[in-house]
This record gives structure tokens, C-alpha cells and sequence, in this order.
């Protein structure tokens, strides 16, 4: 997980890219998740992009802030979207 300052200056992490996928914000628009995936997998024509031919989009709900308390809190998750090339 990548850590990074939030705006109140704390610790938090964000989940990291791979070859294979990447996370983007749930609130991004189709055109932003097809725009990443041309940026991301040059070679998957853009028409198998947009058919889901070539990829899977998942919700999840990742624990970012807080890690290590053993209390649930549910401002310490992040809604993403994993957007995974299918091979």
C-alpha cells in the first residue's frame, strides 16, 4: 500500500497499481476508466475496452486510515474501483 499525508496531515495508504490492474476512485466516470486503461495497456484496442472484453471492473472497500486499531470505523475504508486486465 502507498502511504501518503491526507489533508489533516495524517497517515494514510492507498492501494498499489500492477501490472495486471489498477484502483481508481469510485466516483470516476467511464470515460476516466477508459482513458486509464489506454494510458495503462497501450495495446488493448480501445472498442475491447469499452465491450469488457479485456477487463473486469470490482467495487472494494479497502481499510486506508488507521491501520492497526482494532476498532472498526467505517471513515477508515475507501470505496475503489479495481479495473483488472483479464488474460
Amino acid at each position: 500500500m502507498g502511504e501518503y499525508k491526507d489533508h489533516r496531515g495524517l497517515r494514510a495508504f492507498r492501494p498499489d497499481d500492477t501490472d495486471d490492474e489498477f484502483y481508481i476512485s469510485c466516483s470516476a466516470s467511464l470515460a476516466d476508466i477508459i482513458d486509464r486503461c489506454g494510458e495503462k495497456w497501450p495495446g488493448i484496442p480501445i472498442i475491447e475496452i469499452i465491450s469488457m472484453e479485456q477487463i473486469e471492473i470490482d467495487p472494494m472497500y479497502i481499510h486506508t486510515d488507521c491501520l492497526g486499531y482494532d476498532l472498526y470505523d467505517a471513515g477508515d475504508y475507501t470505496n475503489y474501483l479495481c479495473i483488472r486486465r483479464v488474460t
